[in-house]
């Protein structure tokens, strides 16, 4: 089995090495701690790249973004995704809300 450090499964990955770290220590992402060291397993790591791959392709808004377009504060919004009411997906240390979710969101508020 082939292990890879956290600089070579972010190079892989092609993401950060801080954003290797957290989704790490929020368990996103499987590692081995090795003293002061972590090491990934390299299927691991091509698996988390293509996830990191398609949240990326996801076209939508962030919650500014969203702002602009409704006259919604960014707490609400906030509440709205934590509630399930409103679909977005965690990219980093963003939220995206796909287009679709969004406009779906707006067609059942319509009364």
């Amino acid at each position: 089995m082939e292990y890879l450090t956290l600089k070579q499964a972010a190079e892989a990955s092609d993401t950060s090495y801080a954003t290797i770290r957290r989704d790490i220590e929020n368990g996103h992402l499987p590692a081995y701690k090795v003293g002061r060291k972590y090491f990934i397993t390299a299927a691991a790591a091509a698996e988390y790249g293509e996830r990191r791959r398609a949240l990326n392709a996801i076209e939508g808004y962030t919650i500014r973004q969203l702002m602009e377009i409704l006259p919604l504060s960014y707490a609400y919004i906030i509440e709205l995704i934590k509630s399930g009411r409103l679909p977005a997906v965690k990219r980093g240390r963003s939220y995206i809300i796909a287009r679709t979710d969004l406009q779906r969101f707006i067609e059942e508020a319509q009364l």
